[in-house]
């Protein structure tokens, strides 16, 4: 069993026409929808009676804050799920969802069916179209350590929003230290709210290890600065998706790093990772041309 519990939900939108989302991360519009439709749930089917408790469950969920409790430094807390998905018709008729649950939130299923499923019926995107909507499969994760080569390639398939490391921003590329860095503090968040273990806490392996990734070499295969923006139909909204879009290579003994790498394909990365962006997919390679 992974330190890290995840459970992988599959969902497809259908439409009679062409179902119309965000150009760039078509999941960042299921923003809005996701959180509308889960404070629809909550209200009317979660069986929580005080309007108080409903206000701090769907925070605890959908905006999570730190409130001096956490171990994070960060303000906003990552969210128990993830959602990232692709069109899989030429016509755009269909969308594929895919939600990542996240340690306890993999015991809570039927509550994120029953959210998705009020968005299919309550409408997607400007138009408010009203989806047929079919569930594929639910699975809890098995993730394995892979066999490590001397090169590591991963490819974003959805922009790295604002990565940083020591204050430094990174938008034409990505090294090695801010990708374990940041993988590595999004892994201890996670596990210190959604579990009980401890796998990922450890102060004296993660400084050794970040010390040791700066000495990594790093070179972008493709892509570079990508920048698109993102306008909220219900609240006027406007978010600038603003960062790394590409292929990076990296060379290394990736050996002491398995723990947190065997992750990177299962958890987005950078800001706005929740609603897709930060979505990669790794592999390691005996040599990079």
């Amino acid at each position: 069993m992974s330190e890290l519990r995840i459970k992988q939900l599959r969902y497809e939108f259908t439409y009679p026409g062409e179902i119309f989302l965000h150009r760039d991360v078509p999941t960042i519009t299921f923003r809005g929808a996701f959180g509308y439709a889960l404070a629809q749930v909550i209200a009317r089917q979660a069986n929580v009676p005080e309007f108080s408790e409903q206000v701090a469950l769907y925070k605890n969920i959908f905006s999570p804050c730190n409130d001096g409790d956490s171990n994070s430094r960060n303000h906003d807390l990552a969210r128990p799920f993830v959602l990232r998905g692709w069109y899989n018709r030429p016509d755009r008729r269909s969308f594929i969802l895919d939600v990542h649950l996240f340690g306890c939130a993999t015991e809570y299923e039927h509550f994120f069916d029953t959210v998705i499923e009020t968005i299919s019926y309550m409408g997607i995107g400007k138009m408010n179209q009203v989806c047929r909507l079919n569930k594929i499969f639910s699975v809890m994760l098995d993730i394995r350590e892979q066999p490590p080569d001397n090169f590591l390639k991963v490819k974003f398939i959805s922009p790295c929003i604002r990565m940083k490391s020591d204050g430094e921003l990174f938008l034409d590329e990505i090294p090695f230290y801010t990708l374990f860095a940041r993988l590595a503090d999004r892994l201890r968040e996670l596990e210190s709210l959604y579990e009980d273990g401890n796998t990922f806490s450890r102060e004296e392996e993660l400084f050794e290890l970040k010390h040791q990734a700066k000495m990594y070499l790093a070179k972008k295969l493709d892509g570079g600065h990508y920048q698109t923006i993102r306008r909220s139909g219900r609240t006027a909204q406007t978010m600038y998706l603003d960062g790394f879009l590409g292929t990076m290579g990296y060379c290394g003994d990736f050996i002491p790093y398995q723990k947190y790498l065997k992750y990177l394909p299962y958890i987005n990365l950078g800001r706005f990772n929740v609603f897709g962006c930060g979505w990669c997919e790794m592999s390691y390679l005996k040599n990079i041309i």
